[in-house]
């Protein structure tokens, strides 16, 4: 092998398939561009622990860029970490409390919510009491004052969720968007996701590049939504999923098939196997 390429792939809409599978021929592919010397990570904004889970299932490298890059982990040992500011902290909790929508912030193994949590966390957080090690996922209130500001230090990122009001979240944005300290981006039509301002997936490939002495040619990024934008654009191929917005794939200087016709697949064949 002559050259060595890092490849960094978002997970939902690009990597997993919308039933949360990943096929079998993109799991070997993966794992022979890996033994090939080749670097794969995944890079979303799930938390760390999510994040994680969905790594082994098609690597077992162990890299893993999570909470839109606030956060990134070799093997569980910590590469870079983000945290929100207290001041950008308090302001998101006001303005979504003056908007009434669920507010969610992350650590890497625990979500702190303000309402009901969606059934997937709930679920996750009922399978991890019999976990009694140090990644086990919790869910936690913070609704009780003492409880928030306990907290606050481990926010890496955070989401606000509109399943039923997504109009809402326009007028939203422009109140985030007036916050010092943060970066406002989406990831899906129901959802803004919150980041601490001088980071994304972009600083945390960049990061792992340097990690790994891969100079930015030699990086691939795959994604389809305004969250990988900064990544698409960084790396030196950027390939945006067929089902991506029009704005993402404006970003990417290559474009591949959708996730659920295995585009990541597809354009990792071509290109380097």
């Amino acid at each position: 092998m002559t050259k060595k390429y890092l490849i960094c792939s978002d997970i939902d809409g690009t990597l997993l398939h919308q039933d949360q599978t990943v096929s079998e021929k993109t799991r070997d592919l993966i794992q022979t561009l890996e033994n090939d010397g080749h670097i794969f990570s995944i890079s979303t904004g799930r938390m760390y622990h999510s994040a994680r889970e969905v790594g082994l299932k098609v690597s077992n490298s162990g890299h893993v860029i999570a909470s839109n890059g606030s956060y990134a982990a070799i093997r569980d040992e910590q590469l870079l970490k983000t945290t929100l500011e207290e001041k950008a902290i308090r302001e998101t909790y006001d303005i979504m409390h003056d908007f009434d929508l669920p507010l969610f912030f992350f650590s890497t193994n625990t979500l702190f919510y303000t309402k009901e949590p969606p059934a997937f966390f709930r679920e996750l957080a009922d399978k991890s009491r019999l976990d009694t090690g140090d990644d086990c996922f919790s869910l936690v209130s913070i609704n009780d004052k003492a409880v928030f500001d306990e907290n606050m230090n481990q926010f890496l990122n955070a989401i606000v969720v509109a399943e039923d009001d997504v109009a809402r979240l326009a007028d939203v944005r422009i109140a985030l968007d007036k916050t010092n300290g943060i970066r406002v981006l989406s990831s899906h039509h129901n959802n803004l996701e919150i980041l601490p301002a001088n980071s994304d997936k972009k600083t945390a490939v960049e990061a792992l590049g340097s990690y790994y002495d891969i100079p930015r040619e030699r990086i691939i990024t795959f994604g389809d939504g305004e969250n990988d934008i900064g990544m698409l654009q960084y790396a030196g191929t950027g390939v945006a999923m067929a089902n991506a917005s029009d704005n993402v794939k404006a970003a990417a200087n290559h474009l591949t098939d959708t996730n659920e016709a295995d585009g990541v697949y597809k354009f990792l064949k071509e290109f380097i196997s």
